[in-house]
């Protein structure tokens, strides 16, 4: 077992580094998953600020927007700063009402040298960038159809 792990070690170390040029030579790797940039329907949003609660960066704000809400009379939508956003896609599952979802917008198409562009204001993360990919729904399906939450309350009762 050691002689061929030794063989294989010699074998890669021998060989060219494997690397892609992005964007410069190829497109970046995307999957049918992928968690990049935040897209907010603010019809939805009822501002229960449950996204910032949930968010292990603290890049999740909220800030007044003017305009007419019925469903959020406070007129409170989140504000993300994508500088500190790890993606992680907690506020998009936690999301009571499904009004956050991610794009494939990442990487190389988030960069930029001026720090205050990362910051994403309601009206900005009302556009959609890209294809999006990940929604409440993608974590509720991955639990039977039942959110995490109620899945753990029912198993307490049950014998």
């Amino acid at each position: 077992m050691v002689l061929s792990t030794l063989a294989k070690s010699l074998k890669h170390l021998a060989s060219k580094p494997y690397t892609r040029l992005v964007p410069k030579k190829s497109n970046p790797f995307k999957t049918d998953n992928m968690r990049g940039a935040h897209t907010l329907d603010m019809l939805k949003c009822t501002g229960c600020s449950m996204c910032q609660q949930v968010c292990p960066a603290a890049c999740i704000d909220m800030v007044t927007v003017e305009g007419d809400y019925p469903q959020n009379p406070r007129r409170r939508f989140p504000r993300i700063d994508h500088s500190k956003c790890t993606f992680c896609g907690l506020c998009v599952e936690y999301c009571p009402v499904g009004a956050l979802s991610m794009t494939t917008v990442t990487g190389f198409e988030l960069f930029t040298t001026n720090k205050d562009t990362t910051f994403k204001q309601p009206l900005q993360l009302r556009e959609s960038v890209g294809r999006i990919t990940v929604t409440k729904d993608l974590f509720t399906n991955a639990y039977g159809g039942v959110a995490p939450r109620e899945k753990t309350a029912m198993g307490k009762g049950e014998k």
